[in-house]
């Protein structure tokens, strides 16, 4: 592979992962990617909604509300060598995910690079009438091509009637910074984010949902997301923004799986298609 591909292909890498023109990875970059193929379809405005198993990630109030035990999974693979993946296990009150990016090894005549990247998500939450208190526990690790490590805690709450639902999640607002090999470290930047969202059931097997999301309102990037999915039975379709472009996805349910497809038209890792499973028991 020539040498002018191999940078091309990391400049891609690194535009999600860290901060274009720094020497570091940018440490909220991995979070910010999301998961499930379902809030991605709805340009991941998730947080009020949070009501399956991805709450563990978007919303851990979400969690008081979860009654089965969930296992799910997201893959995506871009340029045939940029990997990224996430695989969660959802109880009531608990859930943890882990994600993953990968570039795999690139090579060219002179040498190779690797970059690895992953996160942790430990989350709880538990309601209270119809209020719903959570955080989340987020560990980050950069394996290759150098080592990096750090922590944060996010705080949330959740609000949920029959029609409208509220969510507030505080980003970082206790953390250890990034410590990089050599000592460098890297402060983790606060920010709020708030969401709404309103379902509506003209019949029994009708269900509507659409959300609004806002983060980084205290952060030098803030952001505006949202989306609109449509249920009959076990299918569904949705459409949505994500704060840099147009996003689709669909649904299919079938016994104890559910099936997520997901497209963004941005330009990132999660540009093109991606693909999560469900299983609950």
């Amino acid at each position: 592979m020539k040498r002018a591909w191999v940078l091309a292909l990391l400049g891609v890498v690194f535009i999600v992962v860290a901060d274009c023109g720094a020497e570091f990875s940018n440490v909220a970059a991995l979070f910010q990617l999301g998961t499930g193929g379902r809030p991605l379809g709805m340009g991941g405005g998730f947080l009020a909604l949070a009501d399956d198993e991805n709450a563990a990630f978007y919303n851990p109030a979400g969690l008081g509300w979860i009654e089965r035990i969930g296992v799910t999974s997201l893959l995506a693979r871009q340029f045939e060598a940029v990997t990224y993946g996430t695989l969660g296990l959802t109880l009531p009150y608990f859930g943890v995910t882990v994600l993953q990016i990968d570039s795999g090894w690139i090579t060219n005549a002179d040498d190779g690079l690797r970059y690895v990247s992953r996160g942790g998500v430990i989350a709880s939450g538990f309601s209270i009438g119809p209020l719903g208190v959570g955080v989340r526990w987020k560990l980050y690790r950069v394996r290759e091509p150098y080592t990096a490590e750090g922590w944060a805690l996010d705080p949330a709450i959740l609000m949920v009637t029959d029609i409208v639902r509220v969510g507030f999640l505080v980003e970082n607002l206790y953390s250890q910074a990034i410590t990089f090999e050599g000592g460098h470290t890297e402060e983790w930047e606060t920010g709020m984010r708030v969401g709404a969202a309103i379902t509506l059931r003209p019949s029994e097997e009708v269900r509507w949902n659409a959300v609004f999301e806002a983060s980084g309102l205290f952060s030098t990037n803030p952001i505006v997301a949202g989306g609109f999915e449509a249920w009959v039975g076990g299918l569904a379709a949705r459409v949505g923004y994500d704060g840099s472009g147009t996003t689709f996805g669909s649904t299919v349910q079938f016994a104890n799986f559910q099936v997520d497809w997901a497209y963004a038209t941005r330009l990132d890792l999660l540009e093109g298609y991606c693909i999560s499973l469900t299983f609950r028991f």
